[in-house]
């Protein structure tokens, strides 16, 4: 009997030895097959969750940029052909709701190579109501239209619906397309920022992805694990939309007006480069910056307003590269440029600051100086200032005295304030590819370089560089630290960075700086900078006309100006500095700032009344005809009236100049009636009665004369490293399509 028994005993264990040797060789051989099997049933064992990416807003939080949750439409080919009766069912919920092909489908379900993936693209950038409207498909059986019968089949069927998932993702939008283009950025189609902004702040922007599992426990229990993700920062910007669209309307009006119609489809270019900067003198916050080479952020690769299609067709790949990282330049942050007379104020204050000249000093302009063996002329050349105060100087943005004043400066104290001024070194402002510039140092600076430099030639700095030190002259001496970013808050609106207005240091006294605030502001009045004027407002500011160089032969080009103006207000305390370049107008005499002042006077006639800055000084008839302005709106292209009497003693009060002529508004002409050589119209007893700009008669003002022996600025900045990057292209297809790689 206990033979029996232990027999019986023996055989069940060997029994229970084999079945869970059978279950360890299956979990060891096919347990993966399985697990996969119970995950498939819930649709996948590992999703990632991905973040978002912080939004760009401007000062006032208004959305430059943003991102939009989308989803990708994922087969689990596998858990389709689990059973036969998946497939039909299955594919015809993608037909119905998606639009899908179903023989394309079957065959992405059914082949060899795809059918064991748990993981096919069949379609991207699935919106929250098609995702909605798929669910609302699978719910479709409970209608009331139809019988029970045909609900309970219905049901049947779409509960065979099976293996479709939505993976979440978001793509980059930005509703206002190209303004701040240049400053935004963009980034591409895996999350990475590119250029602006966007590249800056990229880790802050980014956030960090998630990811759910799926996985068997010891027990054989399916669980499932969430890791959320951690969505990416807001950047509250120091940008004002309004500024922008102002500056990059009277951008796009100076291309207009002076770029020349190809008629090939490319856009006008009235310049090869225009720059405008607005920033707060008192606190380093940029408020603007535009440029011509704007482009559409939500499609950064259309090079449609420079090239022509064929053109584009014939380019290579590093051609390519090269046209998409000029478009994406900032020329205000990444260019290096010879800022010419708007550097004066920087060298008059710093020997005003350290005692090498006086306000009440004179000096005597006869055309030009010799340095050492070299001639270098004078702005009215063959013709000279004669003598003049230090405020006449730079009224008359006279060079010789400029020379003048920098033997008293001397080298060693010129490259001391050169530095504090920040010249040579880059701002520090938050945009990728910041210049340096480049300037002497005591080593390279003898005194023909000394001489150029402190007319703003011989040295090369951005925008960024001079507007910051412009407005550290006249905001009572204050260097603050430029800035596009003012706050940085996380997903809950809280602030977890703010930029403040760094003070980096003082560079001159209050004092010097309210001396330049007065010799600025008869600059503007009585000076170079007459075009300048608002009417209304007390303006300050410099012209600047400054002769190119030749890259081919490294010397002066003759007849290639880079000509601008910067200008405060209101002058006796600003509030905010305006800085126009226009590189190489499409002119035939590019040596006038008039182009520069004209788009400074529009944008700062629209700017200043929005930001609460109001006129405070008496308009004249007189000022408003000298800028070709009317009471009525003040537009260039409004037609002036005027009265007149003609030789016949009639009196017209619907003169008007049409055609270089003086007419009525029938257009007959006015008799006796004139245009003076400077502009000034005059009826038949000679009232002058208006004024107009003559054709061929510009005011040509700052440096207009040929000077060969112009010091040129040195190879490189000061610590002989290039502080620019651009993209160089080797990404070029991961930049823009690695998020759309399709698994299996």
């Amino acid at each position: 009997m206990q033979i029996k028994l232990l027999a019986v005993f023996a055989f069940i264990l060997l029994f229970l030895i084999i079945i869970l040797l059978r279950i360890v060789f299956i979990n060891v051989k096919s347990g993966d097959r399985y697990a996969k099997q119970v995950l498939s049933q819930e649709n996948y064992d590992s999703q990632v969750l991905y973040s978002r990416r912080g939004e760009i807003t401007d000062r006032n939080g208004r959305t430059l940029a943003y991102s939009e949750k989308v989803y990708n439409l994922v087969l689990d080919c596998k858990a389709i052909n689990e059973n036969e009766d998946y497939l039909e069912p299955t594919i015809r919920a993608l037909v119905n709701v998606f639009g899908l092909d179903s023989g394309e489908l079957r065959e992405r379900i059914t082949s060899e190579k795809t059918r064991d993936s748990q993981y096919q693209i069949i379609q991207e950038l699935v919106t929250e109501d098609k995702k909605d409207e798929f669910s609302a498909y699978l719910e479709s059986y409970d209608d009331d239209s139809l019988t029970k019968e045909e609900r309970r089949e219905k049901a049947a069927e779409l509960s065979n619906v099976k293996g479709i998932w939505f993976e979440e993702k978001f793509i980059r939008k930005y509703p206002l397309d190209s303004l701040a283009s240049n400053v935004v950025g963009f980034s591409n189609a895996i999350g990475d920022g590119i250029v602006g902004l966007e590249s800056y702040y990229d880790s802050q922007l980014k956030g960090t992805n998630g990811r759910v599992f799926g996985y068997l426990n010891e027990n054989q229990e399916y669980q499932k694990k969430t890791i959320p993700p951690e969505n990416g920062c807001t950047l509250q910007t120091t940008l004002d939309i309004n500024l922008q669209q102002i500056v990059e309307k009277y951008i796009a009006e100076f291309d207009e007006t002076y770029g020349e119609d190809h008629d090939d489809g490319t856009a006008k270019h009235g310049a090869k480069n225009i720059g405008v900067v607005i920033m707060d003198p008192n606190s380093g916050s940029i408020l603007a910056m535009g440029t011509n080479s704007s482009f559409n952020l939500n499609d950064p690769m259309n090079l449609n307003d420079w090239y022509t299609e064929s053109e584009i067709k014939s380019m290579t790949e590093e051609e390519y590269v090269d046209a998409l990282n000029a478009m994406w330049s900032n020329f205000c942050v990444s260019d290096s440029i010879e800022p010419g007379s708007t550097f004066k104020p920087i060298t008059v204050s710093s020997a005003l600051e350290c005692g090498a000249v006086t306000a009440n000093d004179h000096f005597y302009c006869d055309g030009g100086e010799f340095i050492t063996d070299t001639e270098i002329h004078c702005d009215a050349y063959p013709n000279a200032h004669g003598d003049q105060t230090l405020g006449d100087v730079l009224k008359n943005s006279c060079n010789d005295g400029l020379m003048q004043i920098g033997m008293k400066l001397t080298v060693p104290r010129f490259i001391q304030y050169q530095s504090l001024f920040n010249f040579g070194k880059p701002t520090g402002i938050d945009l990728p590819n910041e210049s340096a510039g480049s300037v002497y140092n005591r080593d390279t600076m003898n005194e023909v370089e000394l001489a150029t430099c402190t007319f703003g030639q011989g040295l090369t700095c951005t925008m960024i560089q001079e507007i910051s030190a412009f407005s550290a002259v006249i905001n009572g001496g204050y260097y603050y630290q430029p800035h596009v970013v003012d706050k940085i808050l996380d997903e809950d609106g809280k602030v977890i960075k703010s930029s403040g207005n760094l003070l980096l240091k003082q560079t001159i006294s209050n004092d010097v700086s309210d001396t330049l605030r007065g010799f600025l502001e008869v600059a503007v009045q009585e000076g170079t900078g007459r075009h300048a004027q608002v009417p209304g407002y007390r303006i300050g500011g410099k012209t600047g006309t400054a002769e190119k160089i030749d890259p081919e032969t490294g010397t002066r080009a003759k007849g290639k100006y880079l000509v601008s103006f910067i200008g405060a207000a209101p002058i006796n305390d600003p509030e905010v500095v305006i800085y126009v370049i226009v590189d190489e107008p499409n002119v035939a005499n590019q040596a006038n700032s008039t182009f520069a002042q004209e788009v400074y006077r529009k944008i700062a006639m629209e700017a200043l009344p929005y930001l609460g800055i109001y006129p405070t000084e008496e308009v004249t008839d007189e000022l408003l005809a000298s800028l070709g302005l009317s009471r009525e709106d003040m537009g260039d292209d409004v037609v002036q009236i005027f009265d007149a009497i003609d030789s016949y003693g009639t009196y017209h009060r619907d003169a008007r100049v049409e055609d270089g002529k003086i007419v009525d508004a029938n257009g007959n002409e006015i008799a006796g009636a004139y245009i003076a050589e400077d502009g000034t119209v005059y009826d038949a007893v000679m009232n002058p009665v208006s004024f107009v700009k003559v054709a061929g008669t510009q005011e040509v003002i700052d440096p207009k004369t040929d000077n060969p022996g112009l010091a040129l600025p040195p190879s490189g900045n000061v610590d002989g490293t290039d502080q620019a990057t651009v993209w160089d292209g080797t990404a070029t297809d991961e930049n823009t399509n690695a998020g759309d790689a399709k698994g299996e």
